[in-house]
C-alpha cells in the first residue's frame, strides 16, 4: 500500500470501484431470454453494492444543478462511462423517484452495427448488477412496424442503453423497459417513428433518449482544429449551433446544423428522434438544459480527445430553475469533528448493509446510505472497515481479525467510503478468502474515522492507544489502526517491527530511509 500515491486519485473517477466481484452466471435457455451486460465493470461498477454506492453518490453531487418543476416526460442524457458522464445523468434521475413511471422507453444510437431505421429487442429482460430489467413485451408489439423491427443482435454489445439502466433502477426501483436502438434515419423515418412511441405516452411512460456531443480528436478522426487544447473554443461552438437548435425545439434546425458541421455526434438518431417525440406528446414546450460539460474538462481525462456531454428534460407543466451544471462540484476535506454515536452507530450500519446487500441483496444498502444522508457531512475524510471473528472457537483457531481495509487519505466522501472499506474487507482482503453470506452473523463489524495524516520526525513522537502509524519506504507502506498495537500490547519499536513485516520490508526496516506518519481515529463498532 503505496500512501502518498493514493492522495492523487480523482473522487469521482474512484465510482468504478467494484470491478472484481463478477456478475452471476445464468446458463441454458434462461440465458438465451435475457440480454446479460457487457459493459458492467468497465463503464460503470459490476458490483451491486458499489452500483447502489456510486449512483447515490452521483445523485447527491448533481444536487446543485437546476431543479425540475415537475415530472419529466422525457430527457436527454449522455451515456459514456460513469466517471466521465455519470454526473451528467444524475441531474435528471436524481429528480425520480421510486413509483413515478412503471415504464421506461430507451432509444440509444448502436455504435459498432450498420443498419437502417430502429432496432426493437423483445429479450425478455436486460441484465444488470441490481438484476433483470422485464422487457415490456406489450409496448415493443405496439411500436413495432414500418422501419422499426425486431432485431436484438445490434445490442448485444452495445452500451449506449445499459449504462443508463443501473441508474434508473436506483432512481425508480422498478419499471419495464422497452429499448431501442437507432441506425441510420432520415426525417420521413424520424417523424413516422416519434408518431409511433407517442402511442405510448400516458403519464406513467419516461423516453429517455440516449446521446452525446461532438466527439473531437484522433480517435474519433474528427480533427480539423487541430490539438484538442486549441480546439475547445471552436468544438463548443459546433455544440452551441446544435444546443439552440434543441433549446428552440427544431428538429428540421438540428439536422442542418449537424448536417453542416460534418461533427461525429453519436447521439444525433436519437436527439433528432427526441425533438419530434416532443411535437406529438408536449407541443410547445422547450427542453431545459441541465448539464453541459466535455469529457476534457474532467481532471482525469489526459488524452487528446475529448466528448460532449449534455443534459435536457422535458416537462409537461412546472417550470426549471437554477443554471447548468458545467463542471464536477468539488467535495471539501472533513473537518475533522468528532461524529456523535448515534451517527457513528448508522455508519457501522451501513457497512454492514454494503456486505450485506452484496451477498443476499435487498434494499437494505439504499435504506442505510439515506438513513446518514441528512445528518452526515458530504466530505471527504480516511475510513477503515474491520472485521472481526465473535465465535470464541473460531478465535481460538483463527485469529479474531477476519479483514481490514480502507482509504487512509481523504479521497472519498464519508459515507461512500464507508461503504468501499466494508466491500474491500470483507472481499478484497488478500490475507483473508471472501465473506461468506453463512459468515455474516458471526462477524462484528467496526468502522474507524481517520484524521489527517502528520509526519513524524521521530518514532518516539508515537503514542500507543492514541496514535495509528503509517509506515512507507520505497514502494512499499502498511498501516495499523490506533486500536491495533494497543490491543496487542505493542511497544512503539514493537509495533513498527511489526509494521515493517506487514509491509514486506525486514523486521528493523523502518529504522533507516523509511517515512512515518501518525493519526488518530474516531472508532464506532457493533456490540460483540
Amino acid at each position: 500500500m503505496k500512501i502518498s500515491a493514493m492522495k492523487t486519485r480523482p473522487v469521482v473517477a474512484l465510482v468504478l470501484a467494484g470491478g472484481a466481484f463478477g456478475l452471476m452466471a445464468t446458463g441454458g435457455a434462461e440465458a438465451a431470454k435475457v440480454r446479460r451486460p457487457a459493459v458492467a465493470g468497465t463503464y460503470y461498477p459490476d458490483s451491486r453494492a458499489s452500483v447502489i454506492a456510486a449512483a447515490r453518490y452521483l445523485f447527491r453531487l448533481a444536487e446543485s444543478a437546476p431543479s425540475l418543476g415537475g415530472r419529466p416526460v422525457a430527457v436527454v442524457l449522455p451515456h459514456a462511462g460513469w466517471p466521465f458522464s455519470g454526473l451528467a445523468a444524475a441531474t435528471a434521475l436524481r429528480q425520480l423517484q421510486p413509483g413515478d413511471f412503471d415504464r421506461v422507453v430507451v432509444v440509444g444510437p448502436a455504435h459498432g452495427a450498420g443498419f437502417t431505421g430502429y432496432a426493437l429487442d423483445d429479450t425478455r429482460a436486460w441484465r444488470t448488477p441490481l438484476g433483470d430489467v422485464p422487457v415490456c413485451a406489450e409496448a415493443l408489439a405496439r411500436i413495432r412496424g414500418g422501419d422499426a423491427r425486431l432485431d436484438a443482435s445490434p445490442g448485444l454489445r452495445e452500451h449506449s442503453i445499459e449504462v443508463l439502466l443501473p441508474l434508473l433502477q436506483v432512481a425508480l426501483r422498478s419499471f419495464c423497459l422497452v429499448p431501442v436502438l437507432a441506425g441510420e434515419t432520415d426525417a420521413e423515418q424520424e417523424k413516422a417513428f416519434a408518431k409511433r412511441l407517442a402511442a405510448l405516452h400516458d403519464g406513467r411512460t419516461l423516453f429517455v433518449f440516449s446521446g452525446d456531443l461532438v466527439h473531437y480528436g484522433p480517435r474519433y478522426g474528427f480533427t480539423p482544429f487541430g490539438p484538442r487544447a486549441e480546439a475547445a473554443g471552436r468544438v463548443h461552438a459546433l455544440e452551441d449551433e446544435a444546443l439552440r437548435a434543441i433549446g428552440a425545439g427544431d428538429a428540421a434546425g438540428l439536422r442542418v446544423a449537424l448536417t453542416r458541421t460534418k461533427a461525429p455526434v453519436c447521439g444525433a438518431p436519437a436527439l433528432r428522434l427526441f425533438l419530434e417525440l416532443i411535437g406529438e406528446v408536449a407541443p410547445g414546450r422547450r427542453p431545459a438544459l441541465l448539464a453541459r460539460y466535455s469529457s476534457s474538462d474532467l481532471p482525469w481525462s489526459g488524452d487528446e480527445n475529448d466528448v460532449g456531454y449534455a443534459t435536457l428534460a422535458v416537462t409537461r407543466d412546472g417550470t426549471t430553475s437554477g443554471l447548468p451544471l458545467r463542471a464536477v462540484p468539488e467535495v471539501p476535506e472533513a473537518a475533522n469533528e468528532a461524529l456523535p454515536p448515534d451517527l457513528g452507530r448508522r455508519l457501522v450500519a451501513l457497512a454492514r448493509a454494503a456486505v450485506s446487500t452484496e451477498l443476499l441483496g435487498g434494499e437494505a444498502l439504499d435504506r442505510a446510505l439515506l438513513a446518514v444522508r441528512a445528518d452526515l457531512p458530504f466530505a471527504r475524510q480516511g475510513v477503515f472497515v474491520s472485521l472481526y471473528r465473535k465465535d470464541a472457537a473460531a478465535v481460538a483457531a483463527n485469529g479474531r481479525l477476519r479483514g481490514c481495509q480502507g482509504q487512509p487519505t481523504p479521497t472519498l466522501p464519508i459515507d461512500l467510503g464507508t461503504v468501499q472499506a466494508a466491500l474491500d474487507a470483507a472481499f478484497r482482503d488478500s490475507r483473508f478468502p471472501r465473506l461468506h453470506a453463512r459468515e455474516l452473523d458471526e462477524v462484528q463489524f467496526e468502522v474507524t474515522l481517520l484524521s489527517p495524516l502528520r509526519p513524524l520526525g521521530a518514532p518516539e513522537e508515537i503514542r500507543i492507544g492514541t496514535h495509528g502509524v503509517v509506515l512507507e519506504k520505497g514502494d512499499k507502506g502498511a498501516l495499523y489502526l490506533p486500536q491495533v498495537p494497543k490491543d496487542a500490547r505493542w511497544s512503539v519499536a514493537e509495533t513498527l517491527d511489526e509494521l515493517a513485516k506487514k509491509a514486506k520490508l525486514p523486521k528493523n526496516g523502518w529504522r533507516e530511509g523509511a517515512r512515518l506518519a501518525v493519526f488518530t481515529g474516531q472508532v464506532f463498532a457493533e456490540s460483540p
